[in-house]
């Protein structure tokens, strides 16, 4: 049986103004992500074998740091899901710089590209020597500019941060990040091709989740959020339309926001209920919309899994308060946290 993997998130926060997959003709300079969850917290990340200022490090720094601090469970590196994933990656830069658009796809469906190794995430972790149950998650990121005035770019590590972090802030692609697999691999490919003194340049990362014989549990009666307590730098926003599936298909337009959504999360073959939940900042209470398995509009989520998204954008550079009640297989909890949208 194979895993779930997350649908694709057609979003590109280095561009200032892009709404799906495509990047439009904006030369705004890009903004480098802000290091996520930094806390005073002791966050012991483990060590791999990125390269230093590469990509995937940054993907692996800003996941790690979010999955220990949380409580899910820090990931392994491991080199033949990186394989698959740099496959894939380079797969879809070649493919849109060949083609007459941009793509972002889980699936491969061009058995004579270069880059080709199956059509699905697990027919290419398999072709890598790797098992099937693996949850994959991507990301797109497009610049069109001219040469006369280009655009700064972050570095390559600012890249993968931002990355992970625009993945991380969403809903079906976080259920993705905080997959229980053991194992994690990432791949990053760029491309910039010319036209006069036009350029595009194609971006792609992805990170592929995954185990063969162990899985990380968080225990019975155990419940983890992401964000928790001590994540700081939390975006303000979220845009439902960048998301596909789109959690909220009423939100049509990119101009059309949310607040971070949070992810609550318990062992799989276990009941999550939450009967009440509240985010503010001192006096200011944010309305909020919790999304379940019983409401899920595209039936992405399972029983053991509940959103809490506050239904507008928050303010930058605030504490907010989160509180949660609720029951585990009838057994009642109770989580407060606070959580920062500033250093």
């Amino acid at each position: 049986m194979h895993s779930k993997f997350a649908p694709l998130a057609l979003v590109s926060l280095l561009l200032a103004a892009c709404g799906g997959g495509g990047g439009g003709g904006d030369s705004a300079p890009a903004t480098p992500a802000p290091a996520p969850n930094t806390s005073t917290v002791s966050v012991v990340i483990p060590s791999s074998s990125y390269a230093a200022g590469s990509v995937e490090l940054g993907g692996w720094t800003t996941l790690q740091q979010a999955r220990v601090l949380c409580g899910f469970g820090a990931l392994r590196q491991n080199q033949q899901l990186d394989a698959a994933a740099l496959a894939h990656a380079r797969y879809l830069v070649n493919i849109s710089v060949v083609g007459t658009s941009s793509v972002l796809s889980h699936y491969e469906t061009s058995s004579t590209n270069p880059y080709y190794t199956g059509y699905y995430p697990w027919d290419r972790s398999l072709a890598q020597g790797y098992g099937d149950q693996v949850a994959e998650i991507l990301e797109a990121s497009v610049w069109d500019y001219d040469v006369t005035n280009p655009p700064v770019f972050p570095s390559l590590e600012q890249r993968g941060a931002a990355s992970m972090l625009s993945l991380l802030n969403t809903v079906y692609h976080l259920t993705g990040a905080m997959y229980d697999g053991a194992d994690v691999g990432f791949g990053a490919a760029l491309q910039t091709v010319a036209s006069g003194s036009s350029r595009r340049e194609e971006y792609r990362f992805g990170s592929l989740n995954g185990y063969q014989t162990q899985r990380i549990r968080l225990g019975r009666g155990n419940l983890a959020t992401y964000p928790c307590e001590g994540s700081n730098n939390v975006p303000t926003t979220f845009i439902p339309a960048n998301e596909s599936p789109n959690p909220f298909p009423a939100m049509t337009s990119t101009s059309q926001t949310v607040g971070p959504p949070i992810y609550l999360k318990v062992d799989a073959g276990q009941v999550l209920k939450v009967n009440s939940a509240s985010v503010g900042s001192g006096s200011i209470s944010v309305p909020v919309t919790v999304l379940t398995q019983a409401n899920d509009p595209q039936a992405e989520l399972g029983a053991n899994e509940v959103f809490v998204v506050p239904n507008t954008a928050l303010i930058a550079n605030a504490r907010y308060q989160v509180n949660l009640a609720g029951s585990i297989n009838g057994v009642p909890f109770s989580r407060n946290f606070s959580m920062s949208t500033g250093p």
